[in-house]
């Protein structure tokens, strides 16, 4: 079951699962009321999660069981959070192509018409 059988394992481990499952406390504030680390306490509840083929997001606090409705959603939610990083990651390459274009024009417009287009640093407003 457990790879290491320690005396704080034993003694803890129950109920660091139940402060953090059951009361929703974060990792920070059960190791202020249990004396065992922040890094055990997130093995302990990754092992706790792989163990029971639970699913436990450690950033939100939540504790999701596969296969439920609310696993489903946050699948979906995922699905299109990446779809519009992927949006906008196209639309800032396509920006950032104008602003090159824009630049190259004001570059052909200055030299082949002789003139400053852009303000100088410092101008006086």
């Amino acid at each position: 079951m457990w790879k290491y059988n320690c005396e704080k394992r034993n003694k803890y481990y129950d109920e660091v699962i139940r402060l953090y499952t059951q009361e929703g406390l974060g990792r920070t504030k059960i190791s202020r009321i249990i004396p065992v680390g922040e890094t055990t306490i997130s093995r302990w509840i990754r092992n706790f999660a792989s163990e029971n083929q639970v699913k436990v997001i450690m950033k939100r606090r939540t504790f999701i069981h596969s296969g439920t409705p609310i696993a489903d959603a946050e699948n979906t939610e995922i699905k299109d959070l990446q779809a519009e990083i992927a949006r906008l990651k196209k639309e800032l390459t396509h920006e950032s192509l104008r602003a090159d274009t824009f630049n190259e024009l004001i570059n052909v417009a200055e030299k082949q018409f002789n003139i400053s287009i852009r303000k100088k640093a410092g101008a006086k407003q």
